[in-house]
């Protein structure tokens, strides 16, 4: 398989090296600047694919207007987000470059929150120069932080930390006992007290993790792994203090106690973390902030902006509510509500529906007809509870660790009651029921289970897969039937240029006219001819103009000989002409622009492949006119489709169809999110602008379709790892137990087959993916 030299995505052949213009101008750019390094570190880690990003043209005057308070410093700082950080590599290129810029004194950059700190003189730092380098390698600065992504515990690292530094402790103080070392009385006690406070301390600081989420799972009424974890370790260190007590060495298992601690903690760490860098790699600028901008500069925020409010739209953010348009026109787009392609004209005074996003070039000034509540729609869509796990799965899950927990504690009680009945001694007694619960703890399952899941999205992500939640790969495994969202998601998120010979026909002044005209419009067609320029070639302009925008009509761009080039609709344009715009110089046409809804390169025979895989065929349920559904359903060989829905009509048929198989929902936008959150998995394309990513279970950056099957075959290989691990672990279990019952598990043994045993389990999970 072949991969782009920048980001790591799948390219088609091995005859390109990178899968986007963004992503050559990038590796080009980093390479001039002696920054080769950066791919060192990054090794085969998967970066986002930039594709026209870096040559966007942004607006740093808000950058600008931040330093303004501190304009009378020497030496200021500014704490700001930063987007496109998804690795220590980046943060390494990010602050290499800024620390190079003039006037920079320090820079922090932190890629966990999407944050960067800059200290500078106010006298000779150009910030907005320093802003525009950063882009242009694919970074961009953010107002503020993009904060902390899901999954990710600082108190986590904290606790993995500390307990691995307590169970070296407790293994090199039990040692000598383990080793028939003769020691003086004192020196005895002395080890033993410290192995006891490293093993308690441990207990505390790493078991309390476990402790706290088993607790609370009770009290909801549910069971998972982390119960096993804390009865394990509650029941070895409870008996070790008995066998303290009483001065029987036999019962001391505090080694056990640390080490299994930090086992158990590491494996949820390896977890989290995978699930925290693949979520980095997406983070963005949300289209939805936390806060919109009043007509007298108070900032509300979005939750609790009340009736009869002016607030102002930037560009590229959505209405929150149903509102009345108090500019004089406002060009927006509807595809997050209706799912077509293109955008409307909006006059004063129309009333304006929530989900709506500004693709005018300036700010417009709305009237809120609503409070923002939960009775408004765009708060509807977004206030169900994102990426909640399927109840059928987790209640399997739950009952798999009661029978398990009762057959372990039945066992120890009936094999200890034995032993005491027996020989009436309830040190071996005690010591028979310590064993069987501290050996059959979950420690391979609990450490190699997690690995088994980060090893599988490392394998996803090199075929453009991208897992955000633990749940993903359990869930991909029972999935049976694929439901695919039309606009955005089978087609590309902006309309295709009909006829590209047109574009290539130009002349090279036309062709830099055209960047110039699309490199900061927001509206679909310019987005998408902006793009094919890149693809061409064209990534930079020369042409020295004045660029306007008027909002239903077009961009202008007036040269200094006053020559007057326009981008935009037809003079005589009617309703059929949505996908059509003309190139014009002052009066005289120089090119008309067709463009048409494009499925997806090789969908068609992606699609063939996965209906193969799965037990039922794939179905489109779209809010697009039947139609067009129809036709491209029929062009991707999808017989079950349906047209003209809207949010909550998804939302029921994905329920109906839940109720026979579960289902896969593949959507693009916040008019997918009912149905995307009542499938049992989920998953959108990554698009470089407005995307939210908070209400997925998986991203995709393969443009064609060809990753939904190899993501079946990498669940399949999964799932027989898993099976090979469950088996290991019964043998395992059933031959421990059996040497526990008779009575021969000591300290030491147990020691040493917790650790041998979690390495087995590791060696079973790291076999090779193939291709």
């Amino acid at each position: 398989m072949h991969t782009c030299k920048h980001c790591s995505t799948p390219v088609k052949s091995a005859a390109e090296d990178f899968c986007c213009r963004g992503c050559e101008s990038v590796y080009q750019l980093i390479h001039d600047g002696g920054l080769g390094l950066f791919y060192d570190l990054k090794a085969d880690d998967t970066l986002a694919p930039l594709r026209e990003r870096p040559f966007q043209q942004k607006d740093w005057s808000w950058l600008l207007e931040s330093a303004i308070s501190q304009s009378d410093q020497e030496v200021a700082t500014l704490n700001l987000g930063l987007s496109g950080m998804s690795c220590m590599a980046c943060v390494w290129l990010v602050e290499t470059v800024a620390k190079k810029h003039n006037g920079v004194i320090e820079t922090c950059a932190d890629n966990t929150q999407g944050a960067f700190e800059v200290t500078y003189a106010n006298k000779t730092c150009d910030l907005a120069a320093l802003a525009e380098e950063l882009h242009k390698l694919g970074y961009e600065l953010l107002p503020k932080k993009l904060g902390k992504q899901a999954g990710t515990t600082d108190s986590l690292v904290v606790r993995l930390g500390i307990c691995g530094a307590l169970a070296m402790n407790t293994m090199a103080f039990t040692l000598p006992r383990y080793n028939g070392m003769e020691t003086s009385e004192e020196l005895s006690s002395l080890l033993t007290t410290i192995t006891i406070a490293s093993s308690t301390f441990t207990l505390v600081v790493g078991g309390s993790y476990f402790f706290k989420r088993a607790w609370s799972a009770l009290r909801l009424g549910g069971i998972h792994m982390d119960l096993p974890i804390s009865l394990g370790l509650i029941l070895s260190y409870v008996g070790s203090l008995i066998g303290w007590a009483t001065g029987h060495e036999d019962l001391f298992y505090f080694d056990f106690v640390a080490i299994f601690t930090f086992l158990m903690l590491l494996g949820k760490q390896l977890q989290i973390s995978s699930l925290n860098r693949a979520n980095s790699r997406f983070q963005t600028d949300t289209t939805i902030p936390e806060f919109y901008t009043t007509k007298d500069g108070t900032q509300v925020d979005t939750e609790d902006i009340p009736e009869d409010s002016i607030i102002l739209i930037p560009p590229g953010t959505v209405v929150p509510v149903q509102s009345r348009l108090l500019s004089d026109v406002a060009d927006l787009s509807l595809a997050w509500i209706t799912g077509e392609p293109s955008s409307q004209l909006f006059r004063h005074t129309a009333a304006i529906p929530a989900g709506a996003v500004n693709q005018s070039a300036e700010n417009i000034e709305v009237q809120t007809n609503l409070a923002t509540s939960a009775d408004d729609s765009i708060s509807k869509l977004l206030a169900t509870d994102s990426r909640q796990a399927n109840n059928s799965n987790k209640q399997a899950q739950q009952k798999a660790i009661q029978i398990y927990l009762v057959i372990i504690i039945a066992l120890g009680l009936i094999a200890g009651s034995a032993w005491y009945f027996t020989t009436k001694d309830w040190v071996k007694a005690l010591q028979v029921l310590i064993s069987i619960y501290v050996v059959s703890c979950p420690c391979g399952i609990g450490l190699a289970l997690p690995l088994l899941d980060t090893r599988s999205s490392k394998h996803a992500h090199s075929f453009g897969i991208f897992p955000l939640t633990a749940r993903f790969w359990e869930q991909l495994t029972h999935i049976g039937k694929v439901v695919f969202d039309k606009t955005g998601t089978l087609t590309l998120d902006k309309p295709e240029l009909v006829d590209s010979a047109v574009l290539l026909e130009l002349s090279q002044q036309h062709q830099e006219i055209l960047f110039t005209l699309t490199r900061s419009s927001l509206h679909p067609l310019s987005r998408s001819l902006f793009s094919k320029l890149i693809k061409t070639g064209v990534t930079s302009s020369s042409i020295i103009g004045q660029v306007s925008e008027i909002p239903g009509q077009g961009c202008e761009l007036t040269l200094t000989d006053g020559t007057m080039y326009r981008l935009g609709r037809p003079k005589q344009a009617f309703e059929g002409d949505a996908l059509h715009c003309q190139l014009s110089r002052n009066t005289e046409i120089i090119a008309d622009f067709y463009y048409a809804e494009a499925a997806r390169s090789e969908a068609a025979e992606a699609i063939d492949q996965l209906q193969k895989q799965l037990k039922s065929p794939c179905m489109i349920l779209s809010g697009d006119a039947s139609d067009r559904v129809a036709r491209l359903a029929n062009n991707l060989h999808i017989q079950e489709y349906i047209g003209d829905m809207l949010p909550d009509d998804k939302k029921q048929q994905i329920e109906h169809l839940e109720k026979q198989q579960r289902v896969l929902y593949l959507g693009d936008g916040v008019n997918d999110l009912p149905a995307l959150q009542a499938a049992s998995l989920s998953g959108a394309p990554f698009a470089n602008i407005n995307m939210l990513t908070a209400d997925v279970d998986f991203l995709f950056t393969d443009e064609t379709m060809s990753f939904l099957p190899k993501m079946v075959q990498i669940s399949r290989q999964r799932r027989r790892r898993k099976l090979n691990l469950i088996s290991y672990t019964i043998i395992y279990n059933l031959t421990v137990l059996a040497v526990c019952t008779m009575g021969l598990m000591s300290p030491l043994y147990a020691a040493i087959i917790m650790p041998v045993s979690s390495l087995i389990s590791i060696a079973i999970v790291s076999k090779k993916f193939g291709q």
